[in-house]
């Protein structure tokens, strides 16, 4: 009996040094989870974007626009594949130069392990979605000259009409 119960308490103990962080769904975009991770991720990326330490604090309100700027990109990213909308490998190459020269960038890709194929994945997604609102507005505004707040207005009713198109289910962001 002694034995088992040694056993048990090895295992137990080997189990819980060895237990996982749990992650935290915050909304599933037809099937694939997005994760707080993820939101958090994105937030310290636009912090380094604008020359702010990555780790300063993101407000309740912040992280949703966060999260609703990281699912436009999921569904901006797959439409602009079927419209075969592209960007060449150069602009991605550049734009990940560029990046990797922020100061705060070495310490954010070992933070999140991130690998070089990663984040030249992730910078292609933000590409692509500048492209997909870029060619939206061109379509949109053909031969006008709109005002910033009218082309603002329009870009974001269209990014809701693309989010009502999905299976999204939001949870609560901690």
């Amino acid at each position: 009996m002694k034995i088992v119960l040694m056993l048990f308490l090895v295992f137990f103990v080997y189990a819980a040094h060895g237990a996982e962080i749990v992650e935290t769904v915050v909304a599933n975009l037809n099937g694939r989870a997005i994760t707080y991770s993820e939101v958090i991720q994105e937030g310290e990326l636009i912090n380094i974007e604008n020359n702010i330490p990555p780790d300063t604090s993101l407000t309740a309100e912040l992280k949703k626009k966060i999260l609703d700027l990281v699912i436009f990109r999921i569904i901006a990213f797959q439409e602009a594949k079927e419209q075969n909308i592209t960007v060449d490998d150069e602009t991605v190459k550049k734009k990940v130069e560029t990046y990797k020269g922020n100061v705060y960038m070495k310490n954010f890709l070992k933070k999140y392990e991130i690998t070089d194929l990663e984040f030249t994945t992730m910078i292609k997604m933000r590409l692509l979605g500048d492209k997909f609102v870029e060619e939206f507005v061109a379509r949109r505004f053909k031969d006008k000259n709109p005002e910033h707040a009218e082309i603002t207005k329009a870009v974001s009713e269209w990014q809701q009409n693309l989010f009502k198109k999905q299976r999204l289910v939001f949870y609560s962001i901690p």
